[in-house]
């Protein structure tokens, strides 16, 4: 075995609300495949961390009557406490709102910029608070969130958008010449429905 590093991570948790056990499985889950790899002899790093921007935090730390950096601060602290009760073994905890990851952020956006895969725009979309997500018009199920069935609201505000055409070929090719790439399936199936068929792809670039 030549190279033996294996590197893995958790969702970066969004800690709008209590850590449930959804959080916890996928915790136990990633625990369990470093510790299984590690037992192969790989030279592993497991990364897990929370997601502390966007409207939610916002919302919900107003609620609490406190900043959102207080709130924030108070659920890492949680996330801290529960994983080391739960003998999870990790290498690094990553917050969003620390120095070095909006630093590394900065820099991966300029190098996008300057290399033109990334450009800024407007976005307009229906948005559900709850599934912190935006859809398209005919991915609403009765005019509702396809996901939770609650309602949505029209919404549109400044973002950057990833110039998927330009590797469109490329990924194309890859895909057929590297079929076990991504699996299963299903996960493969996924990016192509959602990022790479004519249908959809108008919605993510230009």
């Amino acid at each position: 075995m030549e190279n033996k590093k294996f590197y893995i991570t958790t969702p970066i948790y969004y800690p709008s609300g209590k850590f449930h056990i959804g959080t916890a499985y996928c915790e136990v889950l990633t625990d369990c495949i470093k510790r299984y790899k590690t037992l192969r002899g790989y030279d592993t790093y497991m990364l897990t961390g929370l997601d502390e921007h966007g409207q939610k935090i916002q919302t919900v730390a107003e609620k609490r009557g406190l900043t959102p950096k207080a709130h924030v601060d108070e659920m890492a602290e949680k996330a801290i406490e529960l994983w080391k009760l739960m003998d999870i073994d990790y290498n690094d905890f990553i917050r969003t709102t620390e120095t070095r990851h909006i630093n590394s952020v900065q820099k991966i956006v300029q190098k996008f910029l300057e290399n033109g895969d990334i450009y800024k725009g407007k976005y307009t979309g229906w948005y559900c608070m709850p599934c912190e997500n935006y859809f398209t018009e005919f991915q609403l199920v009765d005019g509702k969130c396809p996901d939770c069935g609650r309602e949505v609201k029209k919404m549109e505000e400044d973002a950057y958008f990833f110039n998927m055409k330009k590797y469109e070929g490329w990924i194309k090719d890859f895909y057929k010449e590297n079929p076990e790439f991504i699996v299963p399936v299903s996960r493969k199936n996924e990016i192509f429905k959602n990022f790479i068929e004519p249908r959809i792809r108008r919605f993510v670039y230009k």
